[in-house]
């Protein structure tokens, strides 16, 4: 049944199938619903259960055979998305695995294409170097000679292209950026701050950084202007997903940042400056003990007061940042471009292990199968329903909802059932499932549920008081504290 040749189109190929088969469902659902036609209902959802059923069969089988005509088609789906337009460093075998797979996501996800293509016709282009030259100081050959020294380096490091202009602006706190490039420049602005106050090698860290932001192209996607101009389309989860790619950008970033440095201690040093401020020999700057802060941060990350708001951030924290850096230090992966180190870990560990680490600011994917999956989503099914009905109307915006965040199997049966309970039995059940699930699930795990739960709220373009209710008391079920609600309604209208 399955035509594609490659993962990524296989995907979307079986995406589209999927979406046929479950928008014909709806349809039947809706006449039935308008008929009270009990029995067409029930053989909607299984004719829908079944074709799904098929559809995963024939997309497993399709996989197994890309694989067999293609072992490495892994490989040569990475080696298509970098080119060497703008360095002839090898960008494909450099770049952060999440960093790359988000990317590939974005170019397939249809809301965020047609966003992009309004921010391109609503905005004039930028003009990079304009800007610069009437806000901030250019700093020639003449003016500091030692950045010109450490820029040149780094574009041999880095195999770049473009020439470098360096500006700087007044301001103490330590920043730097990379304006969006023109064909032969890159533009590299630094804070009068940190050029004072961090050393040649430190330096070399922080432009090569901003150098690997332009080389992988990050500004393609600028999640704030992408989440403004896409308000009324794009979903919270879409803006979770887009930071957590803004946060995997930088593990790439900071891999070209160390290219350039040559010393994980410098990129450290250079991390523990940017954390603390603290610049002096007032403190006695110990790597072991810098490194040793991740395992404090990671037991943080997994307590039961869990802050959503670091789903929307666009940074990592330096701990997680420092440990992905220290594992890329010690891959294969970095031999290939420094062959004065000898990798002790293989670049599949090494990506496996960072991928775990930056999960710590992510949201789980509920939707992995596992052995108390079934009642997860029968609990998140029920639940949505009950947010749904909130405003006293079921609309189709939420039945569509409810369907993106349950797997098609146990969105038919619960369809399939739910007309049959009352709404006293759909609370009962709701408990008894809190109480089961209460005991087998991490507190992680709850917060994810009803992080999914209030993407359904929104599904009708507004969020109530009534809907608010619910999600409090399913809350309440799973013993997380109301507040959670609050800061994730908060967080996702708010972010920025």
């Amino acid at each position: 049944m399955y035509q594609s040749t490659t993962l990524s189109e296989l995907e979307k190929e079986h995406q589209e199938a999927l979406n046929q088969a479950q928008n014909k469902m709806m349809e039947d659902l809706n006449l039935a619903q308008q008929n009270g036609d009990n029995d067409l209902i029930h053989q909607a959802s299984v004719h829908f259960q079944n074709i799904a059923k098929e559809l995963a069969e024939q997309y497993t089988k399709r996989i197994e055979e890309i694989n067999e005509l293609n072992l490495k088609n892994v490989t040569e789906n990475i080696q298509e998305v970098y080119d060497n337009s703008r360095a002839e460093i090898d960008l494909n075998a450099l770049v952060y695995d999440g960093d790359r797979d988000y990317v590939l996501k974005f170019q397939e996800d249809e809301l965020i294409q047609k966003t992009l293509e309004r921010i391109k016709e609503n905005n004039p282009v930028f003009k990079s170097r304009r800007h610069l030259l009437k806000s901030s100081l250019r700093l020639t050959k003449m003016l500091a000679p030692v950045l010109h020294e450490i820029g040149n380096h780094c574009k041999e490091v880095l195999k770049l292209k473009a020439d470098i202009e360096f500006f700087v602006y007044q301001e103490d706190k330590f920043n730097a950026s990379c304006y969006p490039p023109d064909e032969d420049k890159l533009y590299i602005i630094l804070t009068s701050g940190i050029l004072e106050r961090f050393s040649k090698d430190e330096l070399a860290f922080v432009i090569g950084h901003e150098i690997g932001h332009v080389l992988f192209e990050h500004f393609n996607y600028p999640v704030k202007h992408i989440l403004d101009e896409g308000a009324n389309d794009l979903a919270p989860i879409h803006a979770m997903k887009l930071y957590a790619w803004n946060r995997n950008a930088e593990i790439s970033a900071d891999r070209a940042g160390l290219l350039c440095c040559k010393s994980f201690e410098a990129a450290a040093r250079t991390f523990f400056k940017l954390s603390s401020g603290v610049t002096s020999n007032s403190l006695d700057f110990k790597l072991n003990e810098y490194i040793n802060q991740f395992s404090d941060l990671e037991e943080v990350l997994n307590d039961d007061t869990h802050d959503p708001s670091d789903w929307y951030s666009s940074h990592p924290f330096s701990p997680l940042r420092i440990k992905a850096l220290e594992l890329f230090n010690k891959s294969k992966t970095y031999e290939l471009f420094n062959p004065a180190i000898n990798g002790e870990i293989t670049e599949e560990a090494m990506e496996l292990e960072i991928q775990r680490i930056m999960s710590l600011m992510e949201p789980e994917d509920l939707g992995n199968e596992t052995e108390h999956s079934e009642k997860i989503q029968r609990f998140m099914f029920l639940g949505g329903y009950m947010i749904s009905k909130a405003d006293g109307v079921v609309d189709d915006s939420e039945i569509q909802a409810l369907s993106s965040v349950v797997s098609p199997s146990v969105f038919a049966q619960c369809m399939l059932t739910i007309k049959g309970l009352t709404e006293q039995d759909i609370i009962d059940e709701i408990i008894t499932l809190a109480k089961e699930l209460d005991i087998v699930i991490s507190v992680m795990q709850k917060l994810n549920i009803l992080r999914d739960l209030s993407i359904i709220s929104y599904a009708d373009g507004s969020i109530d008081a009534a809907e608010v209710d619910v999600l409090y008391n399913l809350a309440r079920q799973l013993y997380i504290k109301t507040e959670f609600i609050d800061r994730i309604i908060s967080d996702a209208q708010g972010v920025d």
